[in-house]
């Protein structure tokens, strides 16, 4: 094997190692690992396997719930500030899976959240849920 052909196969290689590391998450748990996170950053209970409470989230985002809410009041209906009160961030935000709106388990609203699969109306998926 000749060095050109060994340096070929040796770019190749590292062209397709590095595409697959930027390729988008697929899941919160994916787009936490690309931005340099450790598994243990959100868990951090002794059971590692128990999805992270509400705390641990809002050290990173918002501080409270209530700053959660105002960040993101313009979204209608904003998510973060509803009729059942504050929710644990996992009820929508599946950290490996695909995530779910809790409020569309008895509403129908058309709501962006990142991550999701389906629907998209400018690049952003859409949760549209069952209920008609």
């Amino acid at each position: 094997m000749t060095k050109k052909t060994l340096l070929a196969i040796v770019l190749l290689f590292s062209g397709l190692a590095l595409a697959t590391s930027v390729v988008a998450a697929d899941n919160l748990a994916d787009r936490h690992a690309q931005d340099g996170l450790e598994c243990t950053h959100c868990h951090v209970e002794k059971v590692r396997s128990k999805a992270p409470k509400m705390d641990t989230c809002l050290k990173c985002h918002g501080g409270s719930y209530e700053q959660l809410g105002r960040a993101s009041a313009e979204k209608k209906p904003n998510p973060h500030y509803t009729h059942v009160g504050d929710k644990e961030c996992t009820v929508c935000h599946k950290g490996h899976k695909e995530p779910e709106f809790f409020c569309n388990d008895c509403h129908k609203f058309r709501v962006q959240m990142p991550l999701a699969k389906g629907t998209t109306q400018g690049g952003q998926p859409l949760l549209t849920g069952a209920n008609p």
